[in-house]
C-alpha cells in the first residue's frame, strides 16, 4: 500500500513538473483584456505586465545566450498576481518556443552549467531574464532589465519608461555589461 501511494505521489510530482508554467488562457468575450481562468487581470496589472515585458525584451535584444530557452525570475515581477505572471511567460514565447519559470529549471543540467560547488555559472543556449524596479508609478518608471547567460555574460540596461498613448516608451539611461 505504501508503495502504491509513493508511486502515485511521484507520478503527481512528475506530471506537475512536466506541465510547466504556461496555463491555457481563455479569450475574453469583449476583447479588451486577457481573461485568465479564475481571475481577471486588472488594468494596473496589465500596465505593469506591459512594462516588464518591454524591459525584458529590450535586455534580451541587447544580448542573450541563445534562444533555446528563456527562464524568467517571476519573483521580480512586483505587483502582479500569479496568473498575471504566468501570462507574462506566455507573452515572451516569441523570444523562444521554450519559456519557463526560473524555479522550474534552475537545477536542470541540460539548460545550465554548474561549477564544482554546484553554483550556476552559465546557460546552455538560453537566457535568464528578470527586472529590478527602482521607481514606479502609473505613468513613469525607472527599471533595469537583466539578460543573464553566464557569470561573464550578462547585460543590465537601465531605462526610464513613460506610459503614453497606451504604451510604455523606453529610454535607455545606461548599460552595464558583464
Amino acid at each position: 500500500m505504501k508503495r502504491i501511494l509513493y508511486l502515485m505521489l511521484m507520478a503527481a510530482v512528475i506530471f506537475s513538473l512536466a506541465a510547466g508554467c504556461t496555463p491555457q488562457a481563455e479569450e475574453p468575450e469583449d476583447g479588451d483584456e486577457t481573461a485568465v481562468p479564475g481571475q481577471h487581470i486588472s488594468a494596473e496589472e496589465r500596465r505593469r505586465m506591459d512594462l516588464y515585458i518591454a524591459v525584458m525584451e529590450g535586455a534580451f535584444r541587447e544580448e542573450n545566450g541563445g534562444d533555446g530557452f528563456v527562464a524568467v525570475k517571476l519573483d521580480t515581477l512586483e505587483g502582479l498576481s500569479n496568473e498575471a505572471k504566468l501570462e507574462v511567460l506566455k507573452e515572451l514565447c516569441h523570444l523562444s518556443p521554450k519559456v519557463y519559470c526560473e524555479e522550474d529549471v534552475m537545477n536542470d543540467d541540460t539548460k545550465f552549467r554548474f561549477d564544482d560547488e554546484g553554483r550556476t555559472v552559465r546557460t546552455l543556449d538560453g537566457s535568464l531574464l528578470w527586472v529590478n524596479v527602482h521607481k514606479y508609478n502609473a505613468n513613469r518608471a525607472e527599471i533595469t532589465g537583466v539578460s543573464w547567460f553566464g557569470n561573464l555574460g550578462a547585460v543590465f540596461p537601465r531605462y526610464e519608461a513613460i506610459y503614453r498613448d497606451g504604451k510604455w516608451q523606453l529610454t535607455l539611461i545606461n548599460m552595464a555589461v558583464s
